[in-house]
């Protein structure tokens, strides 16, 4: 078994704090956390995470750069293009079309953001 140790390290002089929270939005197993009392993003139960790295790439989309996983194994892959998938059915329809329009309610939502 492989023993690593893997941190999170967020710069905060970078970090955009209450105007972003895409980190803290896409974790799925809520390993981050935005702390109302310090006014910035912690990882408080790092514990739970499951290093899907999630959060920085949510922080790379944004341009922040903010958030970094370190010292985790990272692989890069290419996606399949959609045309290799589903070559020879026609036109390709969207998996929820029909399905009443509705929008997710994201954690930052529920904290009044």
């Amino acid at each position: 078994m492989i023993e690593q140790k893997i941190e999170i390290v967020i710069d905060h002089k970078k970090c955009l704090g209450a105007t972003c929270l895409n980190c803290v939005d896409s974790c799925p197993v809520e390993a981050i956390d935005w702390d109302k009392e310090q006014k910035k993003v912690v990882a408080n139960n790092f514990q739970e995470c499951i290093v899907c790295l999630a959060c920085e790439e949510a922080c790379i989309e944004d341009g922040n750069n903010c958030f970094k996983m370190e010292g985790c194994i990272r692989k890069e892959f290419e996606p399949s293009p959609i045309q290799d998938m589903w070559a020879g059915t026609g036109t390709v329809k969207p998996p929820m079309e029909g399905l009443p329009a509705g929008k997710s309610v994201t954690r930052t939502e529920k904290l009044g953001f």
